[in-house]
């Protein structure tokens, strides 16, 4: 349903209206009296008038049905009241109350409750509770209790959507300082109803937003978040996040003021990613990222050349770029050559280019310099380090520059002496803070070189057997039959169920052989010694057998279904490929190195299904541990692109699981030298309990 009603209203009620501009009744009377919005009725029992307008006693007294009802209450009277408004037929409100699911308390859960009620049974939109309301700059709505937002703020083209008001306010302050103006200012609060998705999906169709900043605590529909962002991609609209609750206690807070449904940070990243969004990493940043947008049609990615007339500087800025993603490529050798014609020997020339005091001397070396460092390809953005004095006697070269190029300058002068509206009337933007400038251009330039290719899904090749009732997992070798239908390689095995199979199954296979239990309740055999490896003779496989039975009858509740035997490969490379499902976002693909470097390095990468052959290779390559797989110190290049594609089958099988399923995870799946394959030697089904068996699952 449309959030017109809720975001530009034509007419609007106040229940609780108060005389007083300084209360929650009486700061959005006073804001929309001052902005001149017409068609406004303060709804007060108690007085005849409230700020010199009529005052109605209740919502049915008031003279048209209103598009939004803002409800300045106590939370008790709140739905009683929500009830009255639906009567007459009013289409949308914003509750301003406190005490909901907040407070984590049984009182206020039951309010959240008898509100979310409310609206699944109405239909009609609230925004709240616990919300400090919305500001639209656009069209001079101020439907708020916020001072910060006043009559008057210029209107931008940025919106700002956020989970805290008080964070609304903050950011809001801080771009305002950098320039930035905006459409609409959105508080979310406990998203009864109307949640952040709906809000962003409104501002990705909204013609008056180019580029949206959020604030983001917890997300309650991560499908709808990220068919909203990809409306914003489609549209080259900047969606840039500050997501909080990334550390433990972090995430533990967020929880706590928000009530929301938690998703796992690393869900975050993955989602992120996958949306396409540009992540800051302060909350400052916002502003940052906001700030250049205003530039965006001159960046087209995050490579950069840096002049300098610090060498120390030069180096500051290559750091800072390189810790946060951004390129610093070395300049050509002409490039460096026309560069050296008036830069001294013992100044840099290859990027960072160290400008040396001879900038006093040379006429109009400045912006040769600048041309000639922006003409190659590959770079995307100049940073000129010229503080206080240096930039402003070398402006009129500087913005002869700009207006020459159509890529972006970025001035830094960490005097703070230099007028950034007139060097932004010039294209140049302007920081005075060198990990900022750093920051906020690596962020965007990644943003803006981002593709908006997206993952189909492959049509399933095959279908899932019958999940057993009531079980919580399949053993190794149902989940490996299972996998190798959809293309997954895997070890063949046999199971044996007695010492005599045990010893022509050995023979048959060949040695070095591997013995595992085979059971649907013991998930991580190597914990409980249920493994064994090496097995190199018929009596070492009956030893093996025989010890692993005893010790998996001496285990309470284990069911034991025989030992499997497979053959013990040689070589190659162990990684992990495993799938979860995350509450919020859905499916979610995890790759490391395997065995015990997984939890040991914690090196991992995660990716939101689907993941295609090429995508998954693009993760193992992300690893810090690729250089295992790419010939370490002399070994054999592992083969990545089969790694890729029997990684790309498990996510396929997957996302034909249905819903029981819960986990799957092939650990280790084997990566041999380059053309021998990837092959899975171990793997993991864990399921849902069900109470009925019709699990197969077609495409």
């Amino acid at each position: 349903m449309s959030l017109a009603a809720l975001l530009k209203p034509r007419s609007i009620a106040i229940i609780g209206a108060s005389d007083n501009p300084k209360r929650v009744g009486g700061i959005p009377m006073e804001l929309l009296a001052r902005a001149g919005f017409e068609k406004l009725y303060p709804v007060n029992p108690k007085s005849p008038t409230v700020q010199g307008r009529t005052a109605y006693a209740d919502i049915e007294s008031v003279p048209e049905v209103v598009d939004l009802a803002l409800l300045a209450l106590g939370a008790d009277d709140v739905v009683p009241y929500l009830d009255r408004c639906h009567a007459v037929g009013v289409k949308s409100a914003v509750v301003f109350a406190a005490g909901y699911a907040e407070t984590n308390e049984a009182e206020g859960l039951a309010r959240q409750a008898a509100l979310e009620a409310f609206t699944a049974r109405t239909g009609m939109r609230v925004a709240g509770p616990n919300c400090m309301g919305n500001a639209n700059f656009v069209d001079g709505i101020f439907t708020t209790f916020g001072t910060s937002f006043q009559p008057g703020d210029p209107a931008g083209s940025t919106a700002l959507l956020t989970q805290s008001g008080n964070m609304a306010a903050t950011v809001y302050r801080i771009a305002r300082r950098a320039g930035v103006a905006f459409s609409h200012v959105i508080n979310t609060g406990n998203e009864a109803d109307v949640d952040f998705a709906d809000y962003l999906g409104f501002l990705a169709e909204d013609p008056d937003t180019t580029c949206a900043l959020c604030y983001i605590e917890e997300l309650r529909n991560g499908g709808a978040f990220l068919q909203a962002a990809a409306a914003f991609r489609a549209k080259g609209k900047l969606l840039a996040v500050f997501k909080v609750g990334s550390s433990e206690k972090g995430a533990e807070a967020a929880r706590s003021h928000t009530a929301a449904l938690a998703g796992d940070s690393a869900a975050y990243d993955a989602a992120f990613t996958a949306a396409g969004v540009a992540r800051a990493g302060e909350l400052v940043g916002l502003s940052d990222l906001a700030y250049l947008n205003q530039f965006g049609t001159k960046i087209g990615g995050n490579a950069c050349a840096i002049l300098s007339v610090s060498g120390a500087a030069g180096a500051i800025l290559s750091d800072a770029l390189a810790l946060n993603g951004g390129d610093v490529p070395t300049l050509p050798d002409d490039i460096q050559a026309a560069l050296r014609a008036e830069i001294p020997a013992f100044g840099m020339v290859s990027n960072p280019v160290d400008l040396t005091g001879n900038l006093v001397n040379a006429n109009d070396f400045l912006f040769e310099a600048i041309g000639l460092a922006l003409r190659p390809d590959n770079i995307d953005v100049l940073l000129l380090y010229l503080p206080g004095v240096f930039l402003e006697r070398a402006l009129d070269q500087v913005e002869r520059a700009a207006a020459a190029s159509k890529k972006l300058i970025v001035a830094i002068d960490t005097f703070a002496l230099a007028d950034r509206a007139k060097l932004a009337a010039a294209g140049i933007a302007c920081f005075d803070d060198f990990d900022r400038a750093a920051r906020a251009v690596a962020t965007y330039g990644r943003w803006k070189a981002q593709g908006n290719a997206v993952v189909t899904p492959a049509s399933a090749s095959a279908t899932w057997p019958a999940f057993p009732v009531g079980e919580s997992a399949l053993s190794e070798t149902e989940a490996k039959h299972a996998l190798a239908a959809f293309g997954v390689p895997v070890v063949h095995d046999a199971v044996v169920h007695d010492a005599a199979e045990a010893r022509e199954a050995a023979h048959r296979i060949g040695y070095p052989l591997v013995a595992k239990l085979v059971s649907p309740d013991v998930a991580h055999k190597t914990e409980h010694g249920l493994i064994r490896l090496s097995l190199r003779d018929a009596d070492s496989v009956v030893e093996a057998f025989e010890a692993m039975m005893d010790k998996a009858r001496s285990m309470p509740g284990v069911r034991i279904e025989g030992v499997t035997l497979e053959p013990m490969l040689q070589g190659g490379v162990e990684i992990l490929a495993g799938v979860t499902r995350d509450p919020v976002f859905g499916w979610m693909l995890t790759v490391g190195l395997g065995g015990v470097w997984t939890e040991l390095m914690k090196d991992v990468q995660h990716r939101l299904l689907p993941v295609d052959a090429a995508g998954a290779e693009a993760m193992l390559r992300g690893l810090k541990g690729f250089k295992l797989l790419d010939g370490y110190r002399g070994g054999p290049r592992g083969d990545v692109a089969a790694a890729g594609k029997a990684i790309a089958a498990l996510c396929n099988a997957v996302m034909a699981g249905g819903e029981r399923l819960r986990e799957v995870e092939i650990n280790p799946l084997l990566v041999m030298p380059e053309g021998l394959g990837a092959i899975a030697v171990d793997a993991l089904v864990l399921l849902d309990s069900g109470q009925d068996d019709t699990q197969e699952q077609a495409a």
